[in-house]
């Protein structure tokens, strides 16, 4: 892509749409009748689908177009359906190609340690009137759980999806599984059947990586790698089949052969010289972090616990100020520093890992750093 565009002395454009624009397919075909768009060499792409272009060269808008320059650099967004617009705004980037200092991902070289006190951002937002994804909405239960004056809130909060409106109201989401992840997060909040279970083996290759979705054009993003893992081990905990746990350590396998980084764990294994760049997506270093925690307590191998604090920290650096990003840091840091090993699930208690066996005589007990308890004995920091 890059070559081909040096080669021609043009820019790169991605032009951002996906299957519920009605109107991106007549928009493209005006922008390709353009004369200024001669100067540019076009790629099409689905923004949810090709997640690992969407987020190096977007806002998430969409229509939109991301242009890059021949080093793989931003130097412009256009985001209007207003042909005349966009029009000026592509001959006024490329005539000033040369001028415009382009923008790069920064690599970080440091993570910072996690300050618990911004996880209460989550609690504040939903106070401010904010929409939660479920994951916010799963630490906002937990938060009024262990702090029973914040249950009101609980109350106000806003879901800003279907699956949140579950974690909050317990109303069944009604959702289509075109894409894995929808697959994958109704069977991490239990919503899951034969039917919903099947799909998900078949968005598994035998190398572990993920296909994105149903189209199976894109597959091996970090997110998806993540979210499926934590899946498959939700099913193994439900039917305690060995295959499921299997199936969980092959996509690990994946992500530490094909996306481990330094600091933390690359978005996508390179594909082209775009990719090549190390990006470490925060979202889906966390739930990264969630996952790897997760076969800490089932393995008890400290090399998972080890690679869930890297995911995390490296998450935290980069997205800490994110709503998204701060529950999905905090879930990772409570399994992490809180684990709570029990026979059975606790309702609202995100620390808690359901074990086949614990080492506790007492039926009602828990296993809490190393010593069987009540729950009602575990303390939490926040």
């Amino acid at each position: 892509m890059i070559n081909d565009a040096k080669f021609y002395d043009k820019l790169i454009a991605f032009f951002f749409e996906t299957e519920n624009c009605t109107n991106c397919e007549d928009l493209y075909n005006k922008i390709l009748k353009l004369t200024i768009s001669q100067k540019y060499y076009f790629l099409r792409a689905n923004a949810n689908e090709y997640l690992f272009y969407t987020v190096r060269f977007s806002r998430g808008v969409v229509p939109s177009i991301g242009i890059i320059n021949t080093s793989g650099e931003l130097i412009g967004i256009i985001e209007s359906e207003n042909i005349d617009y966009i029009q000026a705004k592509l001959r006024e980037i490329y005539d000033n190609r040369n001028k415009i200092k382009g923008f790069k991902i920064d690599k970080i070289t440091t993570t910072r340690e996690i300050n618990t006190a911004d996880f209460y951002e989550v609690v504040n937002y939903a106070l401010d009137g904010g929409q939660l994804d479920f994951r916010g909405a799963q630490f906002l239960r937990f938060y009024a759980k262990i702090h029973k004056e914040y249950e009101k809130v609980l109350e106000r909060a806003l879901p800003l999806d279907p699956f949140a409106e579950y974690v909050l109201t317990g109303k069944k989401p009604d959702v289509e599984h075109y894409y894995t992840s929808t697959l994958a997060i109704s069977t991490i909040l239990g919503l899951f059947n034969d039917d919903v279970i099947s799909k998900l083996l078949e968005r598994i290759n035998s190398d572990g990586s993920v296909y994105r979705s149903i189209r199976k054009e894109v597959n091996g993003l970090l997110i998806d790698q993540a979210l499926v893992g934590q899946a498959l081990l939700r099913v193994y905990k439900k039917t305690w089949d060995q295959k499921y746990l299997d199936l969980a350590m092959k996509v690990y396998t994946y992500i530490k052969d094909n996306l481990k980084g330094d600091l933390g764990f690359r978005d996508i294994k390179p594909l082209d010289e775009v990719t090549k760049e190390e990006f470490y997506e925060p979202i889906s270093n966390s739930e990264t972090a969630i996952f790897l925690s997760q076969l800490w307590s089932v393995n008890n191998d400290e090399t998972y616990l080890l690679e869930a604090k890297k995911a995390m920290e490296a998450s935290y650096t980069i997205g800490g100020n994110d709503i998204r990003v701060i529950p999905r840091v905090a879930i990772a840091y409570l399994k992490i520093n809180e684990l709570i090993k029990s026979r059975e699930e606790i309702k609202d208690d995100i620390r808690v890992e359901v074990m086949k066996e614990i080492s506790c005589e007492d039926k009602d007990a828990v296993v809490y750093k190393g010593k069987c308890v009540k729950i009602d004995e575990v303390q939490s920091e926040l």
